[in-house]
């Protein structure tokens, strides 16, 4: 489970709360993951309607990230925006892999670890770049 931590703080109450949004929706798929008494195809419905819920809201939380950086002529806006792009694109190959009755739980966790890898990356570094710089 991802916990929140000051740390992951960029300094914006909304980003802020996204990525929190986000870590709730990953911990989700973890938990599902956990749960040994789902079966293989409960587990692939559940996890599939989380990973679009992922993927639907990761676009919304860019979209207002990148809205902030045209407002503010942010000076990194075209490669933060590069790095979006190519995290949903990783995100629906990802989840392309995703296909019930192969192997659903250890898939599951590959994606699940590529997501917390990533988030936990872009708002350390990418999104830590920003911080003080929209104001």
């Amino acid at each position: 489970m991802i916990k929140w931590k000051d740390s992951y703080s960029v300094g914006y109450k909304d980003f802020d709360e996204q990525h929190m949004e986000l870590i709730r929706l990953i911990n989700k798929v973890e938990a599902l993951i956990k749960d040994k008494d789902l079966d293989e195809d409960t587990l692939f419905d559940e996890v599939n309607q989380i990973f679009a819920e992922i993927l639907d809201y990761t676009v919304y939380h860019f979209e207002s990230e990148e809205k902030v950086f045209d407002e503010k002529n942010y000076e990194n806006n075209e490669t933060h925006r590069k790095a979006h792009q190519e995290f949903v694109e990783n995100v629906k190959d990802l989840v392309g892999t995703f296909d019930s009755g192969k192997e659903v739980r250890e898939i599951a966790f590959k994606i699940y670890n590529t997501l917390v890898e990533w988030l936990i990356k872009h708002i350390l570094g990418t999104d830590k770049l920003y911080m003080k710089k929209l104001d």
